[in-house]
């Protein structure tokens, strides 16, 4: 570090000692000395300036989007316009707050030579759940003979979403194999055949998609299709985030887990599902279907931390109004609180349908505890208890 602080100066005594030199000795040896170090001189002052004047980076990665445990594999390509050998390059790059800890900042070091562009891989590997941001990258530089070092900081920004990993499960963990909720479609679809169940005479309003042609052709006036009302299964889930319900991440991780594996569940099987917790902000998904809304969804899982202030109780007591009637509410909780207790049962007592994933670290529950799940189950709230150590159990109660 002494070195290259007084590099700089050391190049300059150099010019003037060979020049001096030079001066009084005279002769063909002395001035050789002085022009030798007058072109060193020169390759010092370009790589100086000429170090980043023209350097180019790109930040590339194989995919953005993954879900947790894989590895993606960063590219960096360092690109300029001249072909002079400057020296060397180090090339830091930086890892996100969330990972520091658990990796080592890369580190690699170039050679360019007469190379215009340069580029090479690196791997992070098995990447837990989460959103990440790659931001700035750090370029030293210097020369061949270590006279000189510079350091530049590059602002990039490449973004990584993790999403949480999910049981693929065949049916419902609860038994019956589909949601009970139940809310009546607003339209009547005009293309399924399956769904007229009689005509009736037209009437003013009625669209043409709707008119039965050939009944109509029997010359008793125009006849509408008549269609049977259609049904569809929908379900929101609550997510507790509110950190003073989590002793532990793994208990969180888990909690998200179960979430995703029960949205995974019923996008494939065509029910409709929504998205409800309070982190810093609200965050409220109105059930759909498709698959955007599913990317929707679990770009919202891969970023959610347990780090509300709310009470869970309150969360539901204000969101749970925003949700249809025959919407069944899904909680996804460690909590077995009186406060949360009496909210599940007045939603029980107001018509709506709610079920219980509780969240727990070891699965051994108190009496207090037994007695408050039976007493959840005598109010027809449908109770699951899932603890980190039966993990792999409730995935075969799933069916996989």
């Amino acid at each position: 570090m002494r070195q290259q602080k007084w590099g700089k100066f050391n190049v300059i005594a150099l010019v003037l000692v060979t020049y001096i030199f030079a001066m009084f000795q005279g002769g063909f040896a002395s001035w050789f000395l002085f022009y030798s170090s007058l072109v060193f001189f020169v390759y010092e002052c370009l790589a100086y300036f000429l170090m980043f004047a023209t350097l180019e980076v790109v930040r590339q990665l194989d995919r953005n989007r993954l879900q947790e445990g894989e590895d993606v594999v960063v590219t960096i390509l360092l690109r300029r316009r001249i072909w002079f050998p400057l020296g060397w390059n180090m090339v830091i790059e930086a890892l996100p707050e969330r990972l520091v800890g658990f990796y080592e900042p890369h580190k690699q070091l170039i050679f360019p030579w007469f190379k215009r562009e340069v580029e090479f891989r690196y791997v992070i590997p098995q990447l837990p759940r989460g959103y990440y941001r790659l931001q700035e990258t750090v370029i030293c530089g210097g020369d061949f003979f270590g006279f000189i070092e510079r350091r530049k900081v590059i602002s990039l920004a490449d973004d990584i979403l993790v999403y949480p990993s999910y049981q693929h499960m065949n049916h419902w963990p609860l038994g019956d194999g589909s949601f009970s909720g139940t809310i009546h479609v607003s339209h009547r679809r005009s293309d399924d055949v399956a769904a007229v169940r009689g005509v009736r005479e037209y009437q003013r309003g009625d669209r043409l998609s709707q008119i039965h042609w050939r009944a109509s052709a029997r010359g008793t006036g125009l006849k509408t299709k008549e269609f049977e009302h259609q049904a569809m299964n929908q379900a929101a889930f609550f997510l507790d985030v509110e950190k003073s319900s989590y002793p532990t991440s793994e208990v969180f991780e888990l909690a998200v887990k179960v979430t995703a594996s029960l949205i995974a569940y019923a996008n494939r099987n065509q029910y409709h599902y929504g998205l409800v917790f309070r982190q810093k902000e609200r965050m409220s998904i109105d059930p759909g279907l498709s698959h955007a809304h599913f990317l929707r969804v679990f770009d919202q899982l891969a970023r959610v931390m347990p780090e509300g202030s709310d009470s869970f109780s309150r969360v539901i007591g204000r969101e749970a109004l925003e949700q249809s009637q025959g919407v069944t509410l899904m909680m996804v909780t460690p909590r077995l609180d009186k406060e949360l207790v009496a909210r599940l049962v007045s939603l029980v007592q107001k018509g709506r349908r709610v079920q219980l994933f509780h969240i727990s670290r070891t699965g051994a529950y108190t009496a207090e505890q037994m007695q408050v799940m039976r007493l959840l189950a005598a109010n027809k709230v449908v109770c699951t208890s899932i603890h980190t150590q039966d993990y792999h159990q409730w995935k075969q109660m799933g069916g996989a």
